[in-house]
């Protein structure tokens, strides 16, 4: 019984990773409430400069042709709203420990890496503790854009700018084309720190088409709204103060994982080989003091010890496996 109930739970970690995709619940149009302004120079490689045109006193561009309609979504439990580019495909996407929200010109064919042409963002649910003041969040910026374009990339120093009320920080880079041999990409990532998570934007694109995909991007990027996420629930303090802490919605990397306040569990894989999703594990669960006690549907039975730092949950099942998990807003 126990082997079949730790099979059950470590598809937290086990499936193979790729992607389900999320179709998006559609909203009236938004409406523009912050600009990234131009970056400074910089002497570091050939980062391509994304020139913006002049603002009339309502803040949209010179000379600039109407507004198209576009589709708007909401995504992280609400926490983020945009307009779509039109005709575009954006779709949410399991990475990692992350769910990431992913806009390119048309669907790439493996979702399990970030398209070349394209954009993506997250929110990270992360105490406010972290990521504070203009230095820690540029060195928090300088870390992820080196994780995101590896180590084959240059990067402008990163600058920091308001958005709203929400302090941000912003930097171009250019990195080698990994579908392309002597070809690069250049781009745009972005940190803004809200007070309930930090949120993470990336944008890049071939240099041969970066110039007109930049005007894209400036226009997603002004259609953008950040709400606090509808799904706040848990404790963002170290260590299991509150039986009711592990609420809500949490990602491994390989699975996601639901405790909702009625008792129930559900463990959702990450989408198999050819986009094949796997069945969800259901069950219920008893939160006692650091133990969790899970009886799964199909009557296998499971118990481990949990345990928070910060955002992050860590389960530890009866032979001393942990497994990882982030929370997420979904």
């Amino acid at each position: 019984m126990y082997k079949r109930s730790k099979y059950a739970f470590l598809c937290v970690s086990m499936f193979a990773q790729f992607a389900v995709a999320q179709t998006f619940q559609r909203l009236p149009p938004t409406y523009p409430i912050a600009q990234v302004e131009r970056l400074p120079k910089t002497d570091e490689g050939p980062i391509a400069q994304l020139e913006r045109l002049p603002k009339t006193d309502q803040g949209r561009p010179v000379n600039a042709p109407p507004q198209e309609s576009r589709e708007a979504v909401r995504f992280a439990g609400g926490g983020i709203e945009l307009q779509v580019p039109p005709g575009w495909w954006a779709e949410e996407v399991p990475f990692g420990r992350e769910v990431r929200l992913v806009i390119a010109p048309q669907r790439p064919v493996i979702t399990r890496r970030m398209p070349v042409d394209g954009m993506w963002m997250v929110c990270h649910a992360t105490p406010l503790s972290e990521s504070q003041g203009e230095e820690s969040l540029s060195r928090e910026l300088s870390a992820r854009l080196r994780s995101a374009i590896e180590s084959n990339g240059q990067s402008s120093p990163p600058t920091p700018f308001q958005f709203g009320q929400w302090p941000a920080a912003v930097a171009e880079f250019t990195a080698s084309n990994p579908a392309t041999a002597n070809a690069s990409v250049t781009g745009r990532h972005v940190l803004v720190r809200t007070a309930w998570g930090v949120f993470e934007f990336h944008a890049s694109a071939p240099d041969a088409i970066v110039e007109s995909r930049s005007s894209v991007w400036t226009a997603t990027w002004d259609s953008l709204r950040l709400n606090p996420p509808a799904t706040t629930s848990g404790s963002a303090q170290d260590g299991p103060d509150q039986s009711n802490s592990i609420i809500g919605d949490w990602k491994s990397y390989r699975s996601r994982m639901r405790f909702t306040d009625d008792g129930r569990v559900v463990i959702i894989p990450d989408a198999l080989a050819n986009n094949r999703s796997s069945k969800p594990l259901t069950g219920t669960f008893e939160a006692r003091d650091d133990l969790v006690f899970v009886l799964w549907d199909d009557g296998s039975r499971l118990n481990f010890r949990w345990r928070m730092r910060g955002n992050d949950l860590f389960l530890t099942d009866h032979e001393g496996q942990i497994s990882h998990l982030k929370r997420v807003f979904n």
